[in-house]
């Protein structure tokens, strides 16, 4: 049974997302059953689960990137399959490291031309295509720039992208997400394939973000509950397409709760703000026993 999920606490709040029983089903497999949210403008909120829980086809669905078989969902005041999802995109900033560009990504047709500097990069944003096929304004090149200063990459405004680390690229990515400077912004996994520095760089960029006076809503969509920002209001536990329990992160960041959504007994601990999932080692042939079936 999906968990059920309280308006905001202020009624008079407008919401970013406004999801209600949405159901995606591909023949016999149902791949979102009946998932209900709603998230305030301004607030961070995280879906939380295991690998195939749900978690991006409930981004596209938000995005209007996957048809709902049932159900109605609401972004920023438009309803899905009722309005014009081109314009609607605009207001969208999404990271998602799975389709990052290699090195070869101006041979492949990656996200981005990773053979143009990373202020270019960021301003193929502007223009949503994977190189730049008209020039930027220098209002935008300016406004680029500054975006890539706030991300902590002023040093790398005229290196070209293939040349930027793993993580450097994450933030420029992100960068390129905020041109328009979205009303929401989501990331899918941001810190996917980073090591320790990289990773603490994109939380360190998001929680920047954060701060700001007129701040974009954030969802953040993880499976470690280590990428979660101390400033999130609201998690969202995710398994088998349905959010089975909901809340603030002191009431469903738990043990028991974190046990139930990843089938593995968990341990968690709360270290300045931010939480911290340990496996335990009495799990271990329990894992191991269950791979054998």
């Amino acid at each position: 049974m999906n968990a059920m999920i309280d308006a905001p606490a202020d009624p008079n709040t407008p919401l970013a997302i406004d999801a209600r029983s949405l159901h995606i089903r591909r023949g016999d497999t149902t791949i979102l059953d009946g998932v209900s949210c709603q998230v305030a403008r301004g607030e961070a909120v995280a879906i939380l689960g295991p690998n195939g829980c749900g978690k991006t086809t409930f981004v596209r669905a938000l995005t209007g990137q996957m048809f709902l078989t049932s159900g109605r969902a609401t972004v920023l005041g438009e309803t899905i399959g009722e309005t014009d999802l081109w314009k609607l995109r605009r207001r969208i900033g999404i990271v998602n490291p799975t389709v990052d560009p290699g090195p070869d990504a101006h041979v492949t047709g990656a996200l981005v031309d990773a053979s143009l500097t990373t202020t270019d990069v960021v301003c193929t944003g502007y223009f949503a295509t994977v190189t730049l096929y008209q020039q930027p304004t220098d209002e935008q090149r300016d406004h680029a720039r500054n975006l890539l200063r706030q991300v902590g990459l002023g040093r790398r405004l005229d290196h070209t992208f293939e040349a930027l680390s793993t993580g450097e690229r994450r933030r420029a990515i992100i960068a390129r997400a905020l041109v328009h400077m979205p009303e929401l912004l989501i990331l899918d996994e941001p810190t996917s394939g980073l090591d320790v520095a990289g990773r603490e760089q994109v939380i360190a960029t998001v929680e920047s973000l954060l701060t700001l006076p007129q701040r974009p809503t954030v969802m953040m969509i993880t499976h470690h509950v280590e990428e979660l920002s101390p400033k999130t209001s609201q998690v969202f536990l995710m398994r088998d397409g349905r959010f089975i329990e909901a809340g603030s992160p002191r009431d469903v960041i738990t043990p028991e709760s974190l046990t139930r959504t990843f089938g593995c007994k968990v341990f968690v601990r709360r270290v300045h703000g931010r939480y911290w999932l340990e496996v335990l080692p009495e799990a271990w042939l329990d894992l191991i026993d269950r791979n054998k079936l």
